[in-house]
């Protein structure tokens, strides 16, 4: 084993509480003589923090410091200031900060030690002291004034009233208001219902030489008078919105959704074309950033629960997936859409319900390419005869294949008749797939659906030989006329019928959208395998 999977292992694996993980990396050190790698501790340091296991991440955060494993930033010191205030409480924290270096003592380091002290004082039931006292104490730090520590306290504070608290104290300062501060504002207005001083405050911000106007500053006054059900003033602020991310600026324009986000009102309205998170899924789609849409989606949906209409943020994606023909993709969306948590079991019925949806999207999902039988031949289609009866199955299936190109279906069904009950399909080692296959694909390409699939139960009932093969040939032309759901369940028939595969939801999921992929798909056939297969191990 590496010696990186076992350091891992060591430290994330152990389920009991409280590990004391410095004996565990000073060991790892001491056995594979070499300095332990950066990125991997930090890549561990960030699981034991998103799996909130503070105290054994303290340990991880003192001994890379101490062991001079790399130089801290202001992130870093900021990191480490949070897990002392959660693993030893304020007083510990407040020391760690008297003795920040002078280099660390920033704008980050000022907004975490106000959040924390705040964030403690607010969970204390019956004792509450002012945020602006916490600001005081924080200048006795040494800490240099800026806009950051008043919008953590107006942030966390949230009321009408004491944001204007905030906002009074950070004049007197003689602190200038940056982008967040007048949202922040606006946004205190708009929660008050107050849409004159909501408008008034955007007035004194738009004036502000020093201030360059953001969309998400637009898209917050656009979220408050929808509410009001000002729809035309809404549609006016967001279209000032969308023209600044029209302007390239789009890089630019994501670092304000996380501030947007912060604001706390991003999750009251509906999905709709004037809301602001269809506006930020819409631009990701211009942008032709399909991840980040997604990954924005997969965040709102964690943060804001039910409130955020998750499902129709995904079909918007979903849809757009479709039109470039990115089949497994859109699957992703919608399953995202649904279930709100990715899995690797495929639900019997989330298929089902995504082919259901196919089909309503068939309009701009049409055949692009060669269809899924004709580059991908069933293997079993080069069935071995016996030398006696090759000759004769050969004429029948001369026959039948003239007469469904004829069209006349009802006199070729009678050859197939004619042959099933003749002495050469009994003598072959196996039943000749061809002659079957073509009588259903002439029934499949007249759109005569029921009596293929007649054909088929018939067979299935008499337990043919390779009768599997043809409900899969079913379900790939059911798939090309649009028929999904038909298509799906056809599928599923072929692998009950097939040893080892029956109840394997994942593989019959897999391919049948392969066979979508390849008929309606924009990708080539020798690199569409290896994607679909990634892509599925997803899931």
């Amino acid at each position: 084993m590496k010696p990186r999977r076992s350091l891992w292992a060591q430290i994330i694996r152990p389920a009991r509480p409280k590990i004391y993980v410095k004996s565990n990396l000073n060991n790892w050190v001491k056995d594979v003589k070499k300095k332990a790698p950066a990125g991997d501790l930090q890549r561990i340091l960030l699981k034991l923090r998103n799996d909130r296991r503070f105290f054994e991440a303290l340990q991880v955060c003192e001994w890379m410091r101490k062991k001079g494993i790399y130089k801290f930033s202001s992130s870093d010191y900021v990191v480490h200031f949070s897990l002392i205030f959660k693993v030893r409480g304020s007083c510990a924290a407040e020391r760690y900060a008297k003795n920040l270096p002078k280099q660390a003592r920033n704008d980050k380091t000022y907004g975490e030690v106000i959040g924390c002290y705040v964030h403690e004082h607010s969970q204390r039931a019956g004792i509450w002291l002012s945020p602006l006292l916490h600001l005081q104490r924080m200048k006795e730090l040494g800490f240099a004034l800026s806009p950051r520590p008043f919008n953590e306290i107006m942030r966390i504070q949230g009321k009408p009233k004491e944001v204007l608290e905030g906002w009074a104290e950070m004049k007197k300062s003689g602190v200038s208001p940056d982008n967040d501060s007048y949202r922040i504002r606006i946004s205190s207005f708009g929660l008050n219902y107050d849409v004159d001083g909501m408008e008034r405050m955007l007035r004194e911000m738009e004036s502000q030489p020093h201030i360059v106007m953001d969309w998400c500053t637009y898209a917050v006054v656009a979220e408050f008078y929808d509410r009001e059900f000002l729809v035309d003033k809404a549609a006016n602020a967001l279209e000032k919105a969308r023209t600044l991310l029209k302007l390239g600026e789009f890089d630019e324009a994501m670092k304000f959704v996380k501030k947007w986000e912060g604001i706390s009102n991003y999750c009251m309205d509906p999905v709709d074309p004037i809301s602001i998170p269809y506006t930020i899924i819409e631009e990701c789609i211009k942008s032709g950033k399909f991840r980040e849409a997604f990954n924005k989606i997969q965040a709102w949906s964690r943060i804001g629960g039910e409130k955020v209409d998750v499902d129709k943020l995904s079909r918007l994606l979903c849809k757009e997936y479709l039109r470039v023909g990115d089949v497994f993709q859109a699957f992703k969306c919608f399953w995202w859409g649904v279930t709100r948590h990715a899995s690797q079991q495929v639900h019997p019925i989330l298929p089902t319900l995504f082919f259901k949806y196919l089909e309503e999207c068939g309009a701009f999902f049409p055949l692009r390419c060669t269809p899924f039988l004709q580059v991908n031949p069933i293997p079993c289609l080069a069935v071995q005869h016996d030398n006696s009866t090759q000759p004769l199955n050969m004429d029948y299936e001369n026959i039948i294949k003239t007469l469904v190109e004829l069209g006349e279906l009802n006199e070729a069904r009678k050859m197939v008749t004619e042959w099933e009950a003749s002495d050469n399909r009994r003598s072959s080692s196996c039943d000749n797939l061809n002659i079957p296959k073509l009588i259903i694909e002439g029934y499949c390409k007249k759109c005569f659906f029921l009596k293929a699939e007649e054909m088929a139960e018939a067979w299935t009932r008499e337990k043919r030989g390779q009768v599997a093969e043809i409900w899969f040939v079913l379900a790939s032309h059911y798939q090309l006329h649009g028929k999904m759901v038909r298509g799906l369940e056809c599928m599923r028939r072929c692998f009950n019928l097939t040893p080892g595969l029956k109840g394997n939801y994942n593989m019959m999921c897999w391919t049948f959208m392969n066979g979508i992929q390849y008929s309606r798909g924009t990708m080539m056939m020798m690199n569409g395998i290896q994607y679909s297969r990634d892509m599925i191990s997803e899931y």
